[in-house]
């Protein structure tokens, strides 16, 4: 009996190793994994310059210097802001998702506080190899004029030139008036005012305070005529109006606006505002 036990142990120990052994024997069957293509981001750059374009032609000329700090942006692109440094260059690297498509890209002055340009504010994109130009002018400052019968403040043309939508009247461009040129305009003041009286109820009312208003002054250049417009204030204090252009749309005869040629010493028009 022990040894029939032990042949059968022994016959059955055979046939489970063959078995394994040709499971072995037998090729793994696997299924093809599909490849999916690497989808590379498009890189490029731009070389920018910034000057200060002292006699404004729009040419850097030897002795103008470079200008540092302004800002400049590649588009349509994302990550390419890059600040002119102290020899007024400014090395633009760009990202666009997926591979470089042909696109219209334009090297942009994006930031450039207190300062006016020269040349455009986009240049068209060509190559890495281009460098691309931009010169500048300091901002012009505001002119505080105070006399014993007003105050006021006289803004550049650069200024009156980005909020020219603002003014009530079409207007082809911009220009700086003198203090002379303010003077004109209110020498008449009073006399255009009584006349106006007539027909304006609150003219009368204005009339009887005017040195009490601040003045705002904006010189608008329409066809071949040099105008003003000139904005009243009984309550500048609500506004800093010193230093920005403001337009108040209601708040009765505290706030009102006139326009005057300058070139025919006349006033085209009185708007005093209404209650909201």
């Amino acid at each position: 009996m022990k040894r029939y036990f032990l042949f059968i142990i022994i016959g059955f120990t055979a046939v489970l190793a063959a078995c394994r052994a040709n499971e072995t024997s037998q090729p793994i069957q696997t299924q093809p994994t599909a490849t999916v293509p690497l989808q590379a981001d498009c890189f490029q750059s731009a070389t920018a310059l910034a000057w200060v374009d002292e006699n404004g032609n729009g040419v850097w000329d030897e002795a103008e210097r470079p200008l540092p700090g302004i800002e400049f942006v590649l588009e349509p692109t994302v990550y390419s802001r890059a600040t002119s440094d102290e020899n007024g260059v400014a090395e633009i690297f760009a990202t666009s998702p997926g591979p470089c498509l042909e696109m219209n890209l334009q090297v942009i002055a994006a930031k450039f506080t207190g300062y006016t340009l020269t040349t455009p504010q986009q240049l068209p994109y060509e190559s890495p190899d281009e460098t691309y130009a931009f010169g500048f002018q300091p901002e012009a400052a505001i002119a505080l004029v105070q006399t014993e019968t007003y105050t006021g403040a006289i803004f550049p043309e650069a200024v009156t030139a980005e909020n020219l939508k603002m003014f009530n009247t079409s207007a082809d461009g911009a220009w700086t008036p003198s203090e002379a040129d303010v003077a004109g305009l209110e020498s008449g003041l009073t006399a255009f005012l009584q006349e106006s009286s007539d027909d304006i109820n609150d003219a009368s009312r204005i009339l009887s305070r005017l040195p009490d208003y601040e003045r705002q002054y904006f010189g608008l250049v329409q066809g071949d005529d040099k105008l003003i417009q000139a904005n009243f204030f009984c309550d500048g204090e609500d506004f800093d109006w010193q230093e920005t252009a403001v337009i108040v749309d209601d708040g009765g005869d505290c706030y009102f606006q006139v326009i005057y040629n300058t070139g025919d010493d006349t006033y085209l028009s009185l708007r005093i505002n209404g209650e909201s």
